[in-house]
């Protein structure tokens, strides 16, 4: 389940980058329904530079969730001593997820500028698997990970 879970989340995040395109109107899309404020005090902002919607999450498009559903689950599917090899495999796969979700993206206004500072990180982070180095890339995997896992914190579809 947890698995499943991931890999819907992964999905629609590379869904969502993918789509996202220059000179798209940039409208602000309200939201009417408020589930539950977030303040910082939450742990939801530490070190992300992502704004809520006035103390609630963005709506996001299925696939970019989706996206990063996958993501997240290619991430726990990596063995527990990785080698080199499994790194730059989980680099590829990431990265064909996150320009999905660029391709895919169908969000517009402020929910979209957001998620834009959801995922440029999340790139960077992607880009550091490419590391030759072995000792870089494991220490790299859990901070991943927890980043990926806080994508829920900031979106819902």
């Amino acid at each position: 389940m947890k698995n499943m879970m991931l890999y819907i989340l992964c999905g629609s995040l590379s869904i969502m980058l993918f789509s996202c395109k220059p000179g798209h109107d940039e409208k602000v899309t309200e939201t009417t329904e408020v589930p539950k404020k977030y303040t910082a005090a939450d742990g939801h902002t530490v070190g992300i530079d992502v704004k809520l919607n006035n103390g609630a999450k963005w709506e996001a498009n299925v696939e970019t969730t989706n996206g990063i559903g996958l993501m997240l689950g290619s991430v726990g599917d990596m063995p527990a001593q990785p080698t080199i090899e499994d790194f730059r495999a989980l680099h590829k796969t990431l990265n064909v997820r996150f320009q999905t979700i660029l391709k895919q993206c169908t969000m517009r206004g402020e929910a979209h500028n957001q998620l834009h500072n959801y995922l440029m990180p999340l790139k960077e982070k992607i880009d550091l698997l490419a590391s030759a180095d072995l000792d870089t890339c494991k220490k790299m995997l859990p901070e991943l990970k927890e980043y990926i896992m806080k994508y829920s914190h900031f979106f819902f579809t």
